[in-house]
């Protein structure tokens, strides 16, 4: 059975290169190029498909990228969100056009990489479920794939811990680079520093409790859950607790009033589907967040999420996936949190 497998240069796309090549799929490698430069990361990964002695080839989705990706990334922030571009990026160009131009060279394949999760066929269904490395699951960045999608790609490192990655990555000799996945691939330093070369300053009020405390330099340098940066002192901490966009002001208050109990959400898809009644799941609001006991439901035809507890920083333009035990039920890109 063909694969074609979106390889890095790194340890992880490598290695599931290697373990489907071992376990008898006809292996292809792709490096997607979404970047200008990375010739040494392409350099790397032919010199992984030459090990590995699989077909490989260059396939550039540039101008994708830039399209779906970093233009989608700036809009969001300018309008007072704070986006997750690895999700949007997984659908729309890793998943979804890079693939599809790879088949146009190496023919019709099944899709693969190096994520840690774990894609359970039975039959004609298709489920998502976190993989067994707590620390390095990354099912959160996948819920937005459809179950067609799931149904044609193939994760082998789901099973896996990182450390046996590396162990097999030794042992076959893989010449991988060593390099650490950037949490924005396009964003070279600081965030505020990038955003600074899109959006000009734009100064205006940082509100607390209904009293103007201070001035900022554009809201959209500004997410919810932040305390460093907002250049104001005040008896206890302040964090960011909500931001309008359209009248460029920055709402503050005290931890305990960064802490909410509903998201709405919208943008969503449900791997398990879901008739629309209340089920009870678990929500993670954050990558780096652990997910905690949540009911999904609808309410005057909006999507909610209610936390049994309040949850901190739920943040606009984040992701919110759900779960049911370790499987993905499915997920929503928030719109507010109360």
């Amino acid at each position: 059975m063909k694969v074609i497998v979106g390889m890095s240069g790194g340890v992880d796309s490598s290695v599931a290169a290697y373990i489907l090549k071992e376990r008898g799929f006809e292996v292809y490698g792709a490096y997607f190029k979404m970047l200008k430069g990375k010739e040494s990361d392409i350099k790397a990964a032919e010199q992984v498909a030459r090990h590995l002695n699989v077909p490989f080839a260059v396939v550039d989705v540039k101008k994708e990228f830039f399209d779906a990706v970093i233009k989608d990334f700036l809009e969001r922030y300018k309008s007072g969100l704070t986006p997750n571009p690895c999700v949007i990026c997984n659908e729309k160009i890793k998943f979804g056009i890079s693939f599809k131009k790879a088949e146009t060279i190496f023919g019709r394949a099944l899709s693969s990489s190096g994520h840690y999760a774990i894609i359970e066929k039975a039959g004609s269904s298709v489920h998502l479920r976190k993989g067994i490395d707590e620390r390095k699951d990354q099912s959160y960045m996948l819920w937005k794939l459809t179950r067609e999608e799931l149904s044609n790609t193939v994760l082998p490192l789901g099973t896996l811990t990182k450390e046996e990655v590396y162990k097999i990555a030794e042992q076959s000799r893989i010449p991988f680079i060593k390099k650490e996945s950037q949490d924005i691939c396009f964003v070279n330093g600081k965030l505020r520093e990038f955003l600074k070369e899109h959006f000009k300053e734009k100064k205006g009020d940082i509100v607390f409790r209904g009293k103007v405390i201070g001035t900022h330099r554009g809201a959209y340098f500004y997410t919810v859950g932040q305390r460093s940066g907002l250049g104001i002192s005040y008896k206890e901490p302040l964090y960011v607790v909500r931001i309008n966009a359209k009248t460029n002001t920055v709402y503050v208050g005290t931890r305990e009033e960064c802490f909410f109990k509903y998201a709405e959400i919208s943008e969503t898809n449900f791997i398990e589907g879901w008739s629309g009644w209340p089920i009870p799941l678990y929500g993670k609001v954050r990558y780096q967040f652990k997910e905690k006991p949540c009911t999904l439901k609808k309410e005057n035809g909006k999507v909610i999420v209610e936390f049994k507890e309040k949850q901190f920083a739920i943040t606009p333009g984040q992701s919110l996936v759900l779960y049911r035990g370790d499987f993905v039920f499915g997920g929503g890109i928030i719109v507010k949190a109360y």
